[in-house]
Formats: C-alpha cells, structure tokens, sequence
C-alpha cells in the first residue's frame, strides 16, 4: 500500500506540467515603441507650439490692424478729403481771378469807351460852334477836347491814331481856313469812332 501511495504521488507529480516560464519582451521592440510614443508627444508639442505662434500672430496682425491700420485709414481718407476741398477752393479761386480780371479789363474798356463818346460829344459841339461862328463856345469846347485826349489811354490798337496831332491841325487852320478846321473835326471824330469800334472788339 505504500508503494501505491509513493507511486501515485510520483505519477501525479509526472502528470502535473511544469508551469511554462514567460518569456520577456525582445528589448529591440521596446525600444521602438518609447520611440513611437517619444515622436507622437514631440509632434504634439510642436503642433501645440505652432498653434499658438499662429493665434498669437492673428492676434497681432488683429492688434495691428485695429490700433495702426485703421486709425492711420481714417486720418488718410480724412487728408485726402481735405486735399480735395483745398483743390476745389483753388480751382474756384483762380476762377474768381481770371473772371476779376475780365471784370477788370471790361470795367477799363467801358471807362474808356465814357471818355471817347464825352470827346465825341465834344467835338459836335465844336463843330456846330465853328459853322455858327461862335469863337468862344469853339476855343471851350476844344479846350476839352484836348485835356481830355492828353489823358485817354487809348493802348496799342490795329491802327494807331494821333489825336494830339490832329487837335493841333485844327488849331493851326483856325480862324483863317474855317474848312479845313471843320473838315479835320469830321476826321477826328472818325477817328474817336475808329477807337471805339477797336475797343468793343477786343472786349
């Protein structure tokens, strides 16, 4: 009986499997996988990195456009806008000059033209004095005449006509050749008229 006991403890310690050793993880395999995991965290971070360069860059660029761009915008249209005012208030200016000027020069024809016609009428009455044989309303009304002519601008004209001249033509034939006097009136008058006509043409 002791044998069978010895004998089946023996067997069951035969038939019992020895348990099987775990075997450790190649170190080559362990190795790639910290790797893997070292690369995914670095990737992260640099993404994380580059994420917020770029937020903070749009915040900047946002900063910048808020505070420098539009403020420098406004002050620029707000310039140009009175640029174009200061033009238009020129261009009406040298407009208001070039019609004073014209003004000017029509104001001096139209004085002009005044003194020519009092001369003009001046010299009918002369000429209505020489055929009435009145002396003294002739030497008056040659008298003015003259002053008047000594200070009438006449200016430059197509034709150029010597009134002093021929006032001292008239008085030169007076009062011996009463015809030639009259006959020069009638031409100094034509030549008043002459002027005239000259002025209103270069209005």
């Amino acid at each position: 009986m002791g044998e069978n006991k010895s004998n089946s403890t023996s067997d069951s310690m035969k038939a019992k499997p020895a348990p099987e050793k775990q075997q450790p993880l190649p170190p080559k395999a362990e190795g790639k996988a910290e790797g893997k995991v070292h690369k995914s965290t670095f990737l992260q971070k640099a993404l994380r990195q580059i994420l917020l360069a770029i937020l903070f860059l749009a915040i900047g660029a946002g900063l910048v456009f808020f505070l420098v761009h539009q403020p420098a915008a406004k002050t620029y249209a707000a310039q140009q806008a009175e640029t174009t005012r200061l033009q238009e208030i020129e261009s009406q200016y040298t407009a208001l000059q070039a019609d004073y000027a014209d003004l000017n020069t029509r104001h001096t024809v139209a004085v002009t033209l005044v003194n020519i016609y009092k001369i003009q009428n001046n010299v009918n009455i002369a000429r209505i004095a020489l055929m009435n044989d009145n002396d003294t309303r002739l030497s008056i009304a040659l008298g003015y005449v003259e002053k008047d002519i000594a200070t009438l601008d006449i200016g430059e004209f197509p034709e150029k006509v010597d009134l002093t001249t021929r006032v001292a033509t008239i008085k030169d034939y007076l009062p011996n050749n009463k015809q030639k006097a009259l006959d020069e009136l009638n031409a100094l008058f034509d030549d008043l008229l002459l002027l005239a006509n000259n002025l209103e043409i270069t209005e």
